[in-house]
């Protein structure tokens, strides 16, 4: 069972917001792509997982001298078993126990990063009277990453090994202990550890229209006769108010501030009479007639 599933930081629920509405600034741009590959990568090992019965955190941030994240944190028996999942595609090879990619790219930190979170996950469980040995491991999971064999640190598990985990995953029995314990970590967790400060781009330079949630393409075309949208990329299906709900909210992390129906009208293709009704229920509600601003409860 999982206790915890990971959530975006606002920092990042504003970037997959801006997402295909703006042309991002490099910093954003780069932090976007980083964020999707990543979630890609834990997303895969999630799914493979999620039906274990043995007890689970996904995305802790440690609210612990100074911080740490983890990814996935497994409880077996008397061991807390900590994996940082990298979804790292393509050649590489190992060069002072640095990760070089074919093209040169060099990640320094993986083994320098993991060998930190170990070090203060275990401070952590000593100072909450925890006492359970932790075993961290580093996991690659996309089966086009390429690492030779020879030589490879003992903390690091490569591709072909993510079935055996899995596996193993499947056999641990949960105990209440194991509850006990996940949710004395999960409440010292603190979702916007580190601030990220937001460039908001201008409000009506973005380009409008409602998210598949599926593809993530603006490409839900709304028909006021029916009860339902669908997206014309994939024919990804939903109803109404769900669809107006999760543009509402991106609406408000891009402008940062208070919305018209008639602004979330323009953008949903929804008539204001509608927007209206459903807003009423969603959203506080300031001024009258025209001048109304709704601000999500």
């Amino acid at each position: 069972m999982f206790i915890k599933l990971h959530e975006p930081t606002r920092y990042q629920q504003f970037l997959l917001a801006a997402e295909h509405r703006t042309a991002l600034n490099d910093y954003d741009r780069h932090q976007l792509f980083n964020y999707l590959r990543g979630q890609e990568g834990e997303r895969y090992f999630y799914e493979l997982v999620k039906t274990s019965a043995g007890v689970k955190l996904w995305d802790i941030s440690l609210d612990y001298r100074k911080g740490s994240q983890y990814d996935f944190l497994i409880f077996d028996k008397r061991i807390v078993y900590h994996f940082d999942v990298k979804n790292f595609t393509g050649s590489y090879k190992l060069v002072n126990q640095q990760f070089v990619s074919q093209q040169g790219y060099v990640h320094a930190d993986v083994l320098s990063q993991l060998n930190k979170a170990h070090y203060k996950l275990e401070e952590f469980l000593k100072s909450q009277l925890i006492q359970m040995k932790v075993v961290s491991r580093v996991l690659f999971v996309n089966h086009q990453y390429e690492l030779p064999d020879a030589h490879v640190p003992d903390k690091v598990l490569l591709p072909h090994q993510v079935q055996e985990v899995v596996q193993y995953i499947h056999t641990i029995r949960p105990s209440q202990e194991h509850v006990t314990i996940a949710d004395k970590i999960k409440a010292c967790h603190r979702n916007e550890l580190v601030k990220e400060r937001i460039h908001y781009y201008a409000f009506e330079d973005y380009r409008q229209g409602i998210r598949c949630e599926q593809c993530r393409q603006l490409s839900m075309i709304p028909d006021c006769k029916k009860r339902y949208i669908s997206c014309i990329n994939c024919r990804y299906r939903v109803d109404n108010k769900t669809a107006l709900l999760a543009l509402i909210k991106e609406m408000f992390l891009l402008k940062n501030d208070a919305l018209s129906a008639a602004e979330v009208s323009r953008w949903s293709g929804i008539p204001q009479q509608t927007v209206r009704r459903i807003m009423a229920d969603l959203c506080h509600t300031s001024g009258a007639n025209k001048n109304r601003q709704y601000i999500l409860k």
